[in-house]
């Protein structure tokens, strides 16, 4: 038994009856679940952490575990001097996944490439402020159209650093590079990367090589992916029919 600061007794509750992983794991569930249900409403303040503890049978510290567990999911906000809140859903924290194209992607024994032009050339002043390079300096560039199941969906326009010792190259002609780019996958080049979204309409030869009509509208993903020495490797764009691209997320408290 615990006693509360209204007087009140309360039975210490065993998190490991429910809950699988390390205490401070078991503990965020637990809150999580708490305020999925509405007992820890949004806009709420959660009890102390030393309350938290006694009432688990824990100690401080791995509520302190817990509750940066939650704080780092947008589900938990501290506030100095005042205590833990719960957070409404935040929109500005969403992040969508591009579920339809990655799943074309990551279909490796269906994705099929055709290089259209491989060869050298000038960075144009966008390619250079990108790739931290000069306008003029040399660059290679790659224009590939994507298949899946015999059916072209993605077009990619690439322009990497020129360095003959690099074997990125290489590693971009294979289908890996593509998804690597959104998942972080596959790639052992790969930092990270920068990914933004504009809409388009395709010129008469996109939507030619797309099978598709001109006028329908298109996605563009501009990229820039980076080595481990943070330096940009190589920029780019991806062009696809709006019908090739599904964007998902979720906000808020889920139970999962």
């Amino acid at each position: 038994m615990t006693t509360q600061d209204d007087g009140s007794s309360q039975a210490v509750v065993n998190i490991k009856s429910a809950f699988k992983g390390p205490a401070y794991v078991q503990l965020a569930a637990l809150i999580k679940e708490k305020i999925s249900k509405g007992e820890f409403p949004q806009g709420s303040r959660i009890p102390a952490e030393v309350a938290i503890s006694k009432t688990y049978g824990v100690a401080v510290m791995t509520v302190r575990q817990a509750i940066h567990v939650l704080a780092e999911k947008g589900i938990l906000r501290r506030v100095h001097g005042s205590g833990t809140f719960v957070c409404g859903p935040d929109w500005s924290r969403a992040a969508f996944n591009m579920g339809g194209l990655l799943e074309k992607l990551e279909d490796r024994k269906s994705v099929e490439i055709q290089i259209l032009y491989a060869g050298m050339v000038e960075a144009t002043e966008r390619v250079a402020d990108s790739l931290e390079i000069e306008p003029g300096d040399m660059t290679v560039c790659l224009e590939r159209l994507v298949y899946h199941r015999g059916e072209p969906f993605l077009l990619n326009k690439a322009y990497l650093r020129y360095d003959p010792k690099s074997p990125i190259v290489e590693s971009e002609m294979e289908a890996s590079s593509l998804s690597s780019l959104f998942t972080g996958k596959d790639n052992g080049f790969v930092k990270k990367s920068q990914l933004k979204l504009e809409p388009c309409f395709l010129s008469d030869r996109q939507a030619d090589l797309l099978r598709t009509q001109p006028d329908r509208p298109s996605f563009m993903i501009r990229y820039t992916f980076y080595g481990y020495a943070d330096e940009p490797m190589g920029t780019g764009w991806f062009m696809t029919p709006m019908q090739n691209i599904s964007f998902t997320t979720r906000i808020g408290v889920w139970d999962d």
